[in-house]
This record gives structure tokens, C-alpha cells and sequence, in this order.
């Protein structure tokens, strides 16, 4: 019957063993997953990504974020433990010391008490010279210790103590040491998951700002197209909103927007139509020109005044500097582009339309001839769009 009882009594340990060590292979693996999940975001490229990919890509960080925080707090919390455990014991061991202090002590008094009251002979004795002193101090002491035998009993157990007390100690100090290097292994991947989604949601806030600027440039130019990518902003924004972690300002603050200085009327001119800067308006022309002697019939939209812009994002975003400037598109309620960080308010970007129409893909003949000779003039095309090229493809 023992033997049954002591059967069973140990199954449930070697059960529960195996299912701790289960869950933590659960837990490794839902790890691996997210990290490799998270590994896949970060090289998602925000400025050509589908807005759906884009949108799992941003959730995919940010799981990866709540695990790497959640598993900080665990470390951190089995640090506290281990720390209080540590000073537990490194209490005991001071205490136990302290007590065999003062049971070393008290056998010593004894010893000098039970000497001096030895009486004369004792006395005599501890003055004398006499060979065989040792031998009679040595009776003295045994008689001591037979008298004060539970002091001695008891410095002998608590030094049995102390050694057991210190030994916790020091495995207390080596969890405790293992749990802090647990800890700044946990923040630094949560420093690292935190910098990467950051990362990820500064570069969808850039796209969520060119896609509302572009939504703005083509109302007149293409009405359905306008539609889809109001949709689509509308979907980048609300995943945005979405994150725990707001990206860092982009571009410099103040007047001058994120671009730089406001650029003047007067630096405006028309070109076959089309505003641009003077800047750019020979090279313009000279590619008009061309496209017009292969029988490709450009033309488009360029430069939009920001002084709306900033009227926009005052009644949206707030009236700081940092809102109307700097403040992510989709922190402001509707989300809304930032003023100055479009190529079209430097005048240095076009929409272009062929035959009349805006040129929505790559297979369309005026995208083939602006793939073919754009950049001889200095103009890049921005790969989420086809219709829109600019200077620096942007």
C-alpha cells in the first residue's frame, strides 16, 4: 500500500515536468515565429508595398513589440525576486554571523570567570612558570566546556548554519546575476523591435503623406483613381493610428517646412501648361519637345501652392509649429498631408497625363516613353505611381 501511494504520489511531478517543459518548447517556437514574422516587416518597402502588405507588415512589428515588452517585464520581475532572495539571505548569513559573534563571546567570558574564580592557587598558577602550566589550563578549559557544553553545542550548530545560510547566498547571487543578464537581453530586443517599428511606421507616414498629396493632385485629373487612393490612405492611416510607438518627426521644424523655405511666386513658371520651377522649366520644355516629335502627347499638373496645405493641417492637426509642419498624417482627425513635403510645392514634380488621360501603369505608352527618356532630363518616376515624376523620384 506504501509502495502505491508513493507510486502515485511521484507521477504528477514527472507529468508536470514534462508539460513545463512542453510549454516552454510552445513558447520558443511562438518566439521564433514572431521574430521571423518581424524579420520579414522590416524589409517590406513602405514606399512600393501594397497597402494590405504594408498594414500586415506594421501589425507584424508590433506583435513583435508586446512580446519583446512582455518578456522584459517576466525577466524583470524574476529579478526582483531573485534580488529579494538574495537579500534574504545575504540578512540570514549577516545575522548568523553576528550570533556566532556572540556565543564566541560568551564562551570566552566563561572561560575568564570560570579561571579567575579558580580562587589563589588559580591565580599563582597563572603567574607561574611551572612546565606542566599547559597541562592544568588544559583541565581548566575541558572543565569550562563541560560546564558551558550547551554554548558550545550551540556555536557548533550555528556554524553548520551559517555555512548552509551562505550557500543559499551564493546561489541566490548567481540567479540573481542570470536574471540581470536576462534583463538587458530582453531590452535590448525590445530596444531593437521598437527601433525597427519605428522605422517601418516613419516610412508609412512618408507614404500615407505622398498618397494624400497625390489624392489632392489628381481630384481634377482622374476622379476614380482619386476614389481608390482615398480608400487606400484612408486604410494606411487607421493601421497608423493603430501604433503604440509614434514615429520620429521627420524633416526640420518652423516655417520653412519639412522641404525647406516656401519657394516664391515669382520662381514659378508655366511650361506648355504645366507649372514648374524655373529651375527645371528648360529641361521640361526640351522634354515636351521631344516626346511631341515621337507622336506622345504629355502634358500633366506641377506646381500647388502649400498656403491651402497649411490651412488644412491648421483646422486638422492644431496650430503649433509642429502640427502644421511635422505632426505624422495620421495623427491628425482626418488624416492629412504635411505642407512642404511635396515635391509639387517646390514645383519640382509633374502628374503627367498622356493623350489626355492620367497615366495609371507601367504598360501605358506615354509611362514607356517618359521610362525610355524621363531621367536624360531629370525626372524620376516614383514607383508606387506611375503618373508622378519628379527630381529626385520622390
Amino acid at each position: 500500500m506504501i509502495f502505491v501511494v508513493l507510486a502515485m504520489s511521484g507521477a504528477p511531478t514527472s507529468s508536470g515536468a514534462q508539460s513545463s517543459d512542453r510549454l516552454d518548447e510552445l513558447k520558443e517556437e511562438r518566439r521564433r515565429a514572431q521574430e521571423d514574422a518581424a524579420a520579414q516587416a522590416s524589409q517590406v518597402d513602405a514606399a512600393t508595398a501594397e497597402v494590405d502588405e504594408l498594414a500586415t507588415a506594421l501589425r507584424a512589428l508590433q506583435t513583435q513589440v508586446n512580446a519583446a515588452q512582455g518578456r522584459l517585464d517576466e525577466a524583470q520581475r524574476n529579478l526582483a525576486d531573485a534580488e529579494a532572495r538574495l537579500d534574504a539571505a545575504a540578512t540570514a548569513v549577516a545575522e548568523q554571523q553576528a550570533g556566532i559573534e556572540a556565543l564566541k563571546v560568551r564562551l570566552a567570558e566563561r572561560a575568564v570567570e570560570s579561571f579567575v574564580n579558580q580562587g589563589d592557587d588559580g591565580n599563582i598558577i597563572a603567574r607561574s612558570a611551572d612546565p606542566s602550566e599547559a597541562v592544568r589550563m588544559q583541565a581548566l578549559v575541558a572543565n569550562v566546556t563541560q560546564s558551558e557544553a550547551d554554548v558550545v553545542e550551540a556555536l557548533k550548530s550555528a556554524e553548520e548554519d551559517l555555512r548552509i545560510q551562505q550557500q543559499l547566498a551564493d546561489e541566490a547571487a548567481i540567479e540573481a546575476s542570470a536574471h540581470r543578464d536576462s534583463v538587458a537581453t530582453e531590452l535590448s530586443g525590445l530596444e531593437s523591435a521598437r527601433s525597427a517599428q519605428a522605422e517601418l511606421t516613419e516610412q508609412a507616414e512618408i507614404r500615407l503623406d505622398e498618397e494624400l498629396h497625390e489624392l489632392a493632385a489628381i481630384k481634377d485629373l482622374d476622379a476614380e483613381l482619386a476614389a481608390e487612393y482615398e480608400a487606400e490612405s484612408n486604410r494606411l492611416a487607421e493601421e497608423l493610428a493603430r501604433k503604440a510607438v509614434a514615429p520620429r518627426p521627420s524633416g526640420g521644424g518652423g516655417g520653412g517646412g519639412p522641404t525647406g523655405a516656401p519657394v516664391g511666386a515669382d520662381e514659378i513658371v508655366s511650361v506648355r501648361g504645366i507649372r514648374v520651377h524655373q529651375s527645371i522649366a528648360g529641361k521640361v520644355e526640351d522634354m515636351l519637345a521631344a516626346a511631341s516629335a515621337d507622336g506622345d502627347r504629355l502634358a500633366g499638373s506641377g506646381y500647388r501652392s502649400s498656403d491651402a496645405q497649411i490651412a488644412v493641417r491648421r483646422s486638422n492637426c492644431g496650430t503649433s509649429e509642429y502640427a502644421i509642419w511635422q505632426m505624422p498624417p495620421s495623427q491628425c482627425s482626418p488624416p492629412t498631408a504635411r505642407p512642404g513635403s511635396s515635391q509639387h510645392e517646390r514645383g519640382l514634380a509633374i502628374d503627367f497625363t498622356y493623350n489626355g488621360s492620367l497615366i495609371r501603369s507601367r504598360s501605358n505608352d506615354g509611362f514607356k516613353w517618359l521610362a525610355a527618356n524621363a531621367a536624360s532630363y531629370g525626372l524620376h518616376n516614383l514607383p508606387s505611381e506611375p503618373w508622378h515624376w519628379s527630381t529626385n523620384g520622390s
